[in-house]
């Protein structure tokens, strides 16, 4: 199996890393990205997903679920990653007895930039709006009265926008 990221999930303090779940989803569209669930369900993470799966393709690779006690897929999934990011000493501990380079182990702590930089689209490029220029809000006279509403200050006639 061929990971682009190998990225351990575990609670902090009762609290799911979701930007890091979310980083991992998005930076799965260059290539798979395996969770090695640390303590925490796949339901959980999928809690955090299912708003986000809906905005990709279903084509992308997508991400894998991996249980930590599953040592033989957590050791070929390792092996075979590009990059790994590690929450605790376990399984840095753990990377390491399997034949990991130390230096090769970062820190899932700095993961989400890291991720961010290798997705093909962000979830800013999907759902922000293209915006040309800005528009100005200024009053406009009607017959016994001022509204407001917009105007296009590119153009001599202004058109009148109810607000």
């Amino acid at each position: 199996m061929q990971a682009r990221s190998v990225i351990e999930i575990v609670e902090s303090r009762g609290r799911l890393p979701t930007e890091l779940i979310v980083a991992g989803y998005w930076a799965s569209q260059a290539g798979v990205v395996i969770y090695v669930l640390n303590g925490v369900t796949p339901q959980a993470i999928n809690l955090v997903l299912d708003p986000i799966v809906t905005t990709l393709p279903l084509s992308i690779p997508g991400v894998l679920y991996i249980s930590l006690m599953d040592k033989a897929r957590v050791c070929e999934a390792l092996r075979c990653a590009d990059e790994i990011y590690a929450a605790t000493g376990i399984f840095r501990r753990l990377a390491v007895h399997y034949g990991i380079a130390p230096g090769r182990i970062r820190s899932a702590v700095g993961a989400v930039p890291r991720l961010e930089s290798r997705t093909l689209q962000s979830e800013r490029d999907v759902r922000a709006p293209k915006i040309a220029r800005p528009h100005l809000v200024m009053p406009i006279p009607a017959i016994h009265y001022i509204r407001w509403g917009a105007s296009d200050t590119s153009n001599r006639h202004p058109s009148k926008v109810a607000v």
